[in-house]
């Protein structure tokens, strides 16, 4: 198995590998960067309002940017559920969806029923460009993912134009980009350039309150660190910014309804495995 961790190359893309031991239902997972998830072992189902897909193993799923779905990831018997996702930076899909081509734009999810085995390729090799800033060029990812993106537009799809950012999401990246920081609303307000009584409506017009909004992005933070790393859950509690692994878990059981330990099952993380072998600068998406 790859090493556990979030490769990161900014202003570019991001990848991961998931891997979970138990069935488990994730509610409202909010995409922020448009996302291809291939599924390795195990079945992934995605659910919004009445439509359903189903991803089982060797299959891939496209996700449109700024959808929300429920998530439930099963294992296959004994082994555990595993996928790897690719996650796109928006302006590296703008500049895609101008150029033309075969694929139409798809309204929430693309599942690629049947996968070229250059497609597999081509996402494999996509990912490890991402995970390998030391030996491959930017230039060199940025043209490993429109080859990605260029197989999903022959398979009939493509990702939509990204629309402006909502101003909720604009503070979700911010938060994202240090969720151990001390975040507060005078803190967003510094950074946004509105006041706080503009803070607390625009979020409301989006159906948030700062403090609710704050809570989500840390704990899906959390999620992808449990998921797609192997640091415990005292550092996670600690990189997401909460002293207490108690009130930790406390928050996260509240947002996912279960504990933390229950994404790993049996599986007892490496306690010598130092931070830095995941990035904690930023999330570019969850990853369910």
């Amino acid at each position: 198995m790859d090493q556990m961790k979030i490769a990161i190359r900014p202003d570019i893309g991001a990848s991961a590998r998931i891997v979970q031991y138990n069935r488990l239902r994730y509610a409202n997972i909010l995409i922020n960067r448009p996302l291809l998830i291939l599924v390795e072992h195990g079945t992934k189902i995605l659910r919004s309002g009445e439509e359903e897909w189903v991803v089982p193993a060797g299959g891939c799923i496209a996700l449109a940017q700024g959808e929300t779905f429920d998530v439930v990831n099963a294992a296959d018997g004994e082994r555990a559920y595993e996928a790897r996702w690719i996650a796109f930076e928006p302006d590296t899909v703008a500049a895609f969806a101008g150029k033309p081509g075969k694929g139409q734009p798809f309204p929430r999810a693309f599942p690629v029923l049947s996968m070229h085995k250059g497609f597999r390729g081509a996402f494999a090799d996509c990912a490890r460009a991402i995970g390998d800033p030391d030996s491959t060029p930017a230039e060199i990812v940025r043209h490993r993912i429109d080859e990605l993106l260029l197989w999903l537009d022959l398979s009939g799809a493509r990702f939509a134009m990204p629309r402006p950012a909502l101003f909720s999401e604009r503070v979700r990246d911010l938060i994202s980009s240090d969720p151990q920081g001390d975040w507060t609303s005078a803190r967003i307000c510094t950074s946004t350039g509105v006041s706080e009584a503009t803070l607390r409506r625009r979020l409301a017009a989006e159906k948030w309150s700062f403090q609710t909004l704050l809570i989500d992005v840390r704990m899906s933070v959390a999620m992808q660190l449990l998921q797609s790393t192997e640091l415990s859950v005292l550092r996670i509690a600690d990189a997401v910014g909460y002293e207490s692994q108690s009130r930790f878990a406390a928050r996260f059981r509240a947002r996912f309804g279960f504990a933390p330990s229950a994404i790993r099952g049996h599986i007892r993380p490496d306690p010598g495995v130092s931070a830095s072998s995941s990035p904690l600068t930023r999330t570019d998406c969850p990853s369910p």
